[in-house]
């Protein structure tokens, strides 16, 4: 457990240094679409610190007051991020249309590739470490350090035309706005729906999904837990994997497997995945 918050710790301290880089090199370098992808990443921050936070009230042991156990409050604090990411998306969109955009200074490329190679190296961290310890909540950040590092790649593109035409600028700052506002928008609701739902032992699911995961290449089932909400299901199945595996392998085969469960159980709603090491 202490190496789990350790690494937690680690990871926030990297993604707090990262977006203080993204802001200030935007706000010299003159690229708003940077700085706003600074404020996303400073929402993994505070999504990290509420983890952490949630994760230690969360360890505690069930009792007939909390059949959850004190685990609730871990989804509690996720909506918490849901509604800031909603707000920041919001704040952001409003100001966008108010901001005086120019071209970007070319330096900036510089900025990109070091915050890039940061949460690369970070979301590997977290990986190796989450499949040691056996840490669903570093796996959680890594796949978030890993996604953050995709849309900086992304939004890289906008900035560097952003060069040439600053319209560019105005662009990228609004795709990223939509990924804050969905994100936050789906981590409220799949919360919501985790707090309301009933545990569901449904031996037909089970056996289909085993049958699905088994199938798969390079990939083991171990086991799976329903919830029930009214006539659809939340599922989260732990899934073994090999050591060796990068996160955008693992990326690759949950998309596979979400899509192939989804396509043979229309009653399933969302999909989480837990990871062990085989």
């Amino acid at each position: 457990m202490k190496k789990e918050r350790n690494s937690l710790i680690f990871s926030m301290f990297i993604n707090l240094v990262v977006s203080l880089l993204k802001i200030i090199g935007g706000i010299f370098l003159k690229s708003y679409t940077l700085i706003t992808s600074g404020y996303y990443t400073l929402c993994d921050f505070s999504e990290e610190v509420l983890a952490y936070i949630g994760g230690l009230i969360g360890h505690k042991r069930a009792n007939k007051k909390h059949p959850f156990g004190f685990g609730k409050s871990e989804y509690i604090a996720q909506i918490l991020v849901g509604v800031i990411f909603i707000l920041l998306a919001i704040y952001l969109f409003i100001k966008s249309l108010y901001l005086e955009y120019a071209q970007t200074n070319p330096i900036i490329a510089f900025v990109i590739i070091s915050v890039t190679l940061m949460q690369f190296l970070n979301s590997n961290y977290l990986l190796q470490i989450g499949k040691d310890i056996h840490s669903q909540m570093l796996f959680a950040s890594s796949h978030s350090s890993y996604f953050d590092a995709l849309l900086t790649i992304i939004s890289s593109l906008f900035i560097l035309l952003s060069v040439w035409v600053s319209f560019f600028d105005y662009l990228g700052v609004l795709f990223i706005i939509i990924i804050i506002f969905y994100r936050g928008i789906r981590i409220i609701f799949d919360n919501i729906i985790l707090i309301n739902g009933q545990n569901d032992n449904s031996e037909k699911i089970t056996n289909k999904i085993k049958s699905i995961v088994k199938r798969s290449k390079n990939v083991t089932f171990s086991a799976v837990s329903l919830v029930n909400v009214k006539n659809y299901y939340c599922l989260t199945v732990e899934i073994g994997v090999e050591d060796a595996i990068t996160m955008g392998e693992l990326l690759r085969l949950e998309f596979s497997l979400r899509k192939k469960i989804h396509n043979n159980i229309k009653s399933i709603k969302t999909i989480d995945f837990e990871i062990l090491k085989n």
